[in-house]
C-alpha cells in the first residue's frame, strides 16, 4: 500500500482532492482563488471559476510580471474576467482578509472562514488538525512559503523513515514562492507525522497531491525567510464557526487574519 493511501482524511478531504484535481491548474497569480474555489465546491457551493472568487476577494494582478511557475508548468492566463492590475508589486496579490471575505460572500453566509495565526509549532498544527476532525466538513487553506517544503517528489521510503525516526528528508522544494495550498489529511508515526498537501499544479506530487513532513509544513507556515506572515483559514459550515474558533485557541493559536503582504480591499480589515 502506498503511503498516501494510509493517510487519514479530514472530514471532506477526499472531496477536496477530487475538486482540486478537476480544476488544475491554477491561473497565474490566483492560488488563493483556486484553493477557495475548491473549498467552496467541496462544501457544495457552486462557483463559476477561479475568476469569480478572485473578483470577490479583491485579487490584483501584477502588470508585466513573469509567472513564478513550478518547473515544467506552462502557466494559465485564460482569465474570464478582466481583473484589476497594478505595476506596483506591493499592490498585487490576494490578502487573507480578501479570500476569507470571498468564501463567506460566495457561500451566501452558509460557510465561515475562521483564521488561525500565531506561533506555529508542531504541537500547534497537530492540535489544529485534530480540532478540524470535529467538524462535519472542513477545508483547511494554508498560506505558506514553499521554500520550506520537502521536495514534491521526495521518495516514499524517506517519508516512511521520517514517520519512524523523525529524521527529515534531505530533498527540498525546487519551487520557492509565497503560496496557498490545502491540507486534507495526516498520518502520524512514532517519530513524526506527514500531512497531505493539495496543491495547485499537477506536476507537484501525484496530480497535485504530495505528502509533507509536518515539521516542513510548520516551517512553511512560519515563513521565517520572508517579511510576510503565514496562516490558515478553516472553512466550515457557519453553524460550526464558534467550534472552529475554540479549536484554534485550544491549539495555542490566535483567531486573527494575518498580513501575507498583499493589500486587503479597502472595505475590509487588513488584520
Amino acid at each position: 500500500m502506498s503511503l498516501s493511501q494510509e493517510v487519514r482524511w479530514l472530514p471532506g478531504g477526499a472531496r477536496i482532492v477530487a475538486q482540486a484535481r478537476a480544476e488544475l491548474p491554477q491561473k497565474n497569480e490566483l492560488c488563493a482563488a483556486f484553493t477557495a474555489a475548491v473549498c467552496l465546491r467541496a462544501h457544495g457551493v457552486r462557483v463559476i471559476d477561479q475568476d469569480e472568487v478572485a473578483c470577490a476577494a479583491g485579487s490584483v494582478l501584477l502588470d508585466g510580471a513573469s509567472a513564478c511557475l513550478p518547473p515544467g508548468e506552462a502557466g494559465r492566463t485564460d482569465y474570464r474576467i478582466a481583473l484589476p492590475r497594478t505595476s506596483e508589486p506591493a499592490g498585487a496579490g490576494t490578502s487573507a482578509a480578501g479570500v476569507a471575505h470571498a468564501v463567506e460572500r460566495l457561500s451566501g453566509g452558509a460557510l465561515a472562514a475562521v483564521p488561525a495565526c500565531g506561533e506555529w509549532t508542531v504541537s500547534a498544527l497537530v492540535g489544529l488538525l485534530d480540532g478540524a476532525r470535529q467538524h462535519s466538513r472542513v477545508g483547511v487553506m494554508a498560506n505558506v512559503d514553499t521554500a520550506s517544503f520537502a521536495a514534491h517528489d521526495t521518495p516514499q521510503q524517506a517519508l516512511r523513515d521520517y514517520l519512524a525516526t523523525g529524521f527529515p528528508p534531505l530533498w527540498t522544494s525546487r519551487w520557492r514562492v509565497g503560496h496557498f495550498v490545502l491540507l486534507a489529511g495526516s498520518l502520524p508515526g512514532p517519530g513524526g507525522a506527514v500531512v497531505s498537501v493539495v496543491d495547485t499544479y499537477a506536476s507537484l506530487g501525484d496530480r497535485g497531491v504530495h505528502l509533507q513532513p509536518i515539521s516542513n509544513v510548520v516551517a512553511a507556515l512560519r515563513r521565517e525567510d520572508t517579511p510576510e506572515e503565514g496562516g490558515v483559514l478553516l472553512v466550515v459550515p457557519a453553524a460550526e464557526a464558534e467550534l472552529a474558533r475554540r479549536r484554534v485557541v485550544a491549539a495555542g493559536l490566535r483567531v486573527r487574519l494575518w498580513d501575507n503582504g498583499s493589500p486587503a480591499p479597502e472595505h475590509l480589515p487588513r488584520t
